[in-house]
């Protein structure tokens, strides 16, 4: 491809140089995808990853050129270009679990595709484990060094895909707009195993990023007492990373003994795992719910802010229940997936603030963890304790997708 056909690169990155061996890797990726120098004259990081913003200006040895680099990569429109044989870098343009499943869907594609394609992935971050489960791709969780660089004959910097630029606040179904975008087939969609006993293995990964998508703690105990007999082993899963999971799971109450209450995962590794070994889960509109996709593990998302139809795409393993809120400010699905902000700095969304979506002006500049607290234990936004005020008609759809789904 001639080098007139490129352009720079949205992602912006930092150029630095350092003589002293170095490796890094984050704490929720697996030990195995740690990287290491290797002697190059320079590296390249994303100006917004944690190596550039918390451990490069404190590092004596190192050196930051600049942090105004952009690459040189394909336009979208050189995206049906035959790739066979080619050595392909794909820039990621963030972590978020769920776009990286859809992501991770579709390189399995592109690979079918173009099988003779060497690819490499740089910016995985705290989704690395998730594209790890791909075979025969290079992973750059942080970094990439000069030398790794001159080995890819292109770059392709996904953040170009068609509406990526509003994903903050309008979801994307990455997988298919990929695929579509690549003129490639999506793969077909897993089939897990059928359960090969009368009692199931039942996860409950009921927390998210944001309030706006997690499930209230009653709703929670309601749920246990539902399934208890459907269920020879039921795990609920919390987020150690989480500053509320303490006051989540206090609010929870006590449990049987019988329950199995996981404060969390140390690697996004070790909660795959988990999910993959499940025979039908009860999610939150969160990252776990998209990882199913990876196993065609059955399951029940309860959405509240955000619809469930672009996130889950062509993908049927999951049954949604949708929030029915309707107030007198608005109606969910509103389409929020975050807090938001007013022109004074209250932040919230437009049921808890009581105010409409138009003075809703930006994310948050600043953190409120009691904030955040509050709204996940004590006081949930009205589209997610509509949830618990309509908790027996999703009891009833529930026990019936589980014995549909799992003993039909």
């Amino acid at each position: 491809m001639a080098s007139t056909s490129l352009h720079l690169s949205r992602a912006r990155f930092t150029r630095f140089k350092t003589k002293q061996p170095f490796e890094f890797g984050l704490p929720n990726v697996a030990a195995n995808i740690r990287q290491k120098s290797d002697g190059s004259a320079s590296y390249l990081t994303r100006v917004s990853s944690l190596l550039r913003q918390q451990i490069l200006p404190k590092a004596a040895s190192v050196k930051i050129v600049s942090d105004t680099i952009h690459l040189d990569v394909l336009p979208r429109d050189h995206w049906q270009h035959p790739f066979n044989r080619k050595r392909i870098l794909f820039l990621i343009p963030a972590d978020a679990l769920g776009d990286c499943v859809g992501m991770t869907m579709f390189l399995r594609a592109f690979q079918i595709a173009y099988p003779t394609c060497k690819i490499g992935l740089l910016n995985t971050g705290s989704a690395s484990d998730i594209f790890a489960s791909l075979t025969n791709i290079e992973i750059f969780q942080l970094f990439i060094s000069a030398n790794q660089l001159k080995r890819f004959d292109m770059l392709i910097d996904l953040s170009e895909m068609a509406g990526w630029k509003d994903i903050a606040t309008a979801p994307v179904d990455c997988e298919g707009v990929l695929c579509r975008e690549f003129a490639i087939p999506p793969v077909p969609e897993p089939v897990p195993a059928r359960p090969t006993t009368e009692k199931l293995r039942i996860g409950i990964l009921p927390m998210a990023s944001s309030p706006l998508r997690t499930l209230p703690p009653q709703f929670v105990a309601k749920t246990i007492s539902a399934i208890t007999d459907q269920a020879s082993d039921i795990s609920v899963v919390l987020n150690a990373y989480q500053g509320v999971k303490d006051a989540y799971k206090s609010a929870i109450g006590p449990l049987p003994t019988t329950i199995n209450l996981i404060d969390g995962f140390k690697t996004i590794a070790d909660l795959m795992s988990f999910i993959g070994t499940c025979d039908y889960v009860i999610v939150a509109d969160s990252g776990p719910a998209h990882i199913t996709k990876l196993y065609g593990i059955p399951g029940i998302g309860v959405y509240t802010s955000a619809s469930p139809t672009v996130l889950h795409g062509r993908f049927t393993n999951i049954t949604a229940w949708q929030s029915d809120y309707h107030g007198d400010y608005c109606s969910a699905p509103c389409g929020l997936a975050k807090l938001h902000a007013t022109e004074n700095g209250e932040i919230g969304c437009m049921g808890s603030l009581e105010t409409s979506r138009e003075k809703l002006v930006a994310l948050p500049s600043r953190r409120d963890p009691a904030l955040v607290q509050r709204l996940s234990t004590v006081q949930p936004v009205p589209c997610v304790s509509h949830l618990v005020a309509t908790y027996e008609r999703f009891k009833i759809s529930l026990t019936a997708d589980i014995a549909a789904r799992c003993h039909s």
